[in-house]
């Protein structure tokens, strides 16, 4: 056993991180050893803080430090968010920066939209106004509305109800989803299908293990979204050692 761990530390600690199936090529080389017998190394040395866990099937043997998560706005989102807010100062509103998503992503793509959410039945009154005052945008597409007209690398706003309850936070005085609120948003809103499936996994991983997250009010918005099962599945598989 202690080998075992000696010939892991020595593959780890030169490297930044390293994947479950090259440590278990690599071990294979210099010992005869299984899948199931490393996955159980792994657990234990990950339970006992001496590797660390960057997403699935990925390590490392450098403590990872979780921080806080900031978001970003642009200062075109900031104007859009006070000039709606002097147009309807009745309505809650939250304006989300499409470029924040390369922060998170593997396979990096330019997404220039602006998402504006506002009360259901505003949704309509913002959206007429907006176009009235020359901005492109769309209400509430749904998937192939997105894929078939709508390049997310131009600017545009898309309109769409804001969730009672979500979880926001102020950037210079605009209200903006938190960490938690986009991870759900991502995986269930029609006009970010394309960062479904395997990207959504690699952002939830990487955003797991990179930021604070209160996992509280990630399940409370993610039950008020009918994804609380599958966000529940998505924290029990940052615990799949391969």
């Amino acid at each position: 056993m202690i080998e075992t761990r000696a010939a892991i530390m020595t593959y780890a600690e030169n490297r930044e991180s390293f994947r479950f199936a090259d440590l278990l090529s690599y071990l294979n080389s210099i010992i005869n050893i299984s899948k199931v017998t490393l996955s159980w190394h792994l657990r234990e040395m990950v339970k006992n803080n001496i590797l660390f866990k960057l997403g699935r099937g990925i390590y490392t043997s450098r403590r990872q430090q979780t921080i806080c998560y900031t978001p970003r706005l642009r200062d075109k989102a900031i104007k859009i968010g006070k000039l709606i807010a002097g147009a309807f100062p009745f309505i809650k509103t939250s304006v989300f920066d499409g470029q924040v998503l390369a922060d998170f992503q593997h396979h990096i793509s330019s997404n220039n939209l602006i998402y504006i959410e506002v009360d259901r039945e505003a949704m309509e009154s913002v959206f007429h106004w907006l176009k009235g005052e020359g901005y492109a945008a769309y209400l509430n597409p749904n998937k192939d509305f997105m894929y078939d007209n709508i390049d997310i690398s131009k600017g545009a706003l898309i309109v769409k109800p804001l969730i009672s309850e979500s979880p926001l936070t102020e950037i210079r005085g605009v209200q903006t989803p938190r960490i938690e609120k986009i991870l759900v948003d991502i995986l269930c809103d029609d006009d970010m299908d394309y960062l479904h499936g395997s990207e959504w996994h690699y952002i939830f991983d990487h955003v797991m293990n990179t930021y604070s997250v209160n996992r509280s009010a990630l399940l409370r918005y993610a039950s008020r979204r009918n994804a609380k099962d599958k966000i529940e599945k998505a924290l029990e598989n940052l615990n799949a050692y391969d």
